[in-house]
C-alpha cells in the first residue's frame, strides 16, 4: 500500500496519497524529533512539518531501496543537526558558564531514568540510539538515516549504552566528561 502511495506522488504529483503517507509516518517522526529537541514539542513539531515538506519536494529522489520511514528519518536527522548547527553559531557568543553550570547541576539532582539521561548523550549518540532501540532500525539503517559508517553507528550505539549505564551508576551527567571512578 504504501509503495502505491508514493509512485502516485512520484508520478501524478498526487497530494492525497502523500497525505495519507504523512498520516501513517508523522507519529514515528515527531516522536523521534521530539526525542531529539528533548521533549520540545514546539521545535519537534516545526522539524516535522519542515521534513515532510523537504520529503514532498524530494521524494522523487526516493528509489525505495529502503524503508521509506528511514528515508524521512534520514531528512529529519539532517535537518535537526542543521539547525543545531545555525543555534550553537548564534549561542556561543552568549554562553555565561555559571548559568550552564547550575544548570548542569539542577539535571543531576534530577529523577536519573533513561528517558531522561539520553539528553545527556552528544546528539549523533542519542539519535543512533534513539533509531536503533525506539524506532527498530537495524544497524545498516541507522547508518544510511545519519550518513555515516556501519562501524562508526554500531561504536555511537554501543558508546551510548556504556554512557548510559555509567550515568545510572553514578549519578554524573555532564555530558563529554567520563564519570568519576
Amino acid at each position: 500500500m504504501e509503495n502505491v502511495l508514493i509512485k502516485r506522488v512520484q508520478q501524478f504529483d498526487d497530494h492525497q496519497a502523500f497525505e495519507k503517507l504523512i498520516k501513517q509516518h508523522q507519529s514515528p517522526v515527531r516522536l523521534f524529533l521530539r526525542r531529539l529537541t528533548q521533549q520540545d514539542h514546539a521545535i519537534a513539531d516545526e522539524l516535522a512539518q519542515e521534513t515532510f515538506f523537504k520529503a514532498y519536494r524530494h521524494i522523487h529522489s526516493y528509489r525505495g531501496e529502503g524503508k521509506f520511514l528511514s528515508w524521512l528519518f534520514k531528512i529529519a536527522y539532517q535537518h535537526f543537526i542543521g539547525e543545531q548547527r545555525k543555534k550553537r553559531e548564534y549561542s556561543n557568543a552568549e554562553l555565561d558558564d555559571r548559568a550552564d553550570e547550575t544548570n548542569q547541576e539542577s539535571k543531576i539532582i534530577a529523577q536519573r531514568t533513561v528517558q531522561q539521561l539520553i539528553k545527556y548523550l552528544r546528539e549523533d549518540e542519542r539519535a543512533a540510539l534513539l533509531l536503533h532501540f525506539r524506532h527498530e532500525l537495524s544497524h545498516p539503517e541507522v547508518a544510511e538515516v545519519m550518513a555515516l559508517p556501519l562501524g562508526t553507528v554500531k561504536s555511537l550505539i554501543r558508546r551510548a549504552k556504556q554512557k548510559l549505564k555509567t550515568m545510572l551508576e553514578t549519578g554524573n551527567t555532564k555530558q563529554g566528561e567520563q564519570p568519576d571512578e
